[in-house]
């Protein structure tokens, strides 16, 4: 609960968000920006990413992944350097995943979409989604926690 006040109260902050409920602009937003990372990011990267949902606590994060040409290779926990366990990895995606989660929840019409993106490479920083407003822990959220740095 914590993590998810933090992040209603940073993303408008901080970063511009777009308004609640998914819409046009939201799609718009998403696929400008998937532009961008299709043709700036790069093919193989080190990023690391963290939950924000009602999870358990191995299951939160952070996680740093390691892809190699557009797949996710390896998933450790950031603060131990331990292999995240296969069951949990699933739940730490590549970058284009954060696109699939986000571009999902637009198509399902989740009542809530909020998303902030890198200016440069245009990478999910963070995004918010609750997807019933009338269901409870049912949201879900990512905070990318160490910026994509390209590896050979």
């Amino acid at each position: 609960m914590k993590r998810a006040a933090w992040l209603a109260v940073l993303c408008p902050l901080v970063l511009a968000c777009g308004s609640l409920g998914p819409d046009d602009e939201h799609l718009t937003d998403l696929e400008a920006n998937q532009a961008r990372w299709e043709t700036l990011g790069p093919g193989s990267y080190v990023y690391a990413v963290e939950r924000l949902c009602f999870c358990s606590p191995e299951s939160l994060g952070p996680v740093r992944v390691r892809v190699e040409d557009g797949v996710a290779v390896e998933h450790v926990y950031v603060d131990s350097g331990l292999a995240v366990p296969s069951a949990i990895a699933v739940g730490f995606p590549t970058v284009d995943g954060l696109f699939e989660l986000i571009r999902s929840a637009i198509d399902a019409d989740a009542f809530e979409v909020r998303a902030t993106y890198d200016q440069g490479l245009g990478v999910p920083l963070d995004f918010w989604i609750d997807y019933n407003e009338m269901l409870a822990d049912d949201e879900l959220g990512m905070l990318v926690t160490e910026v994509v740095a390209p590896t050979p």
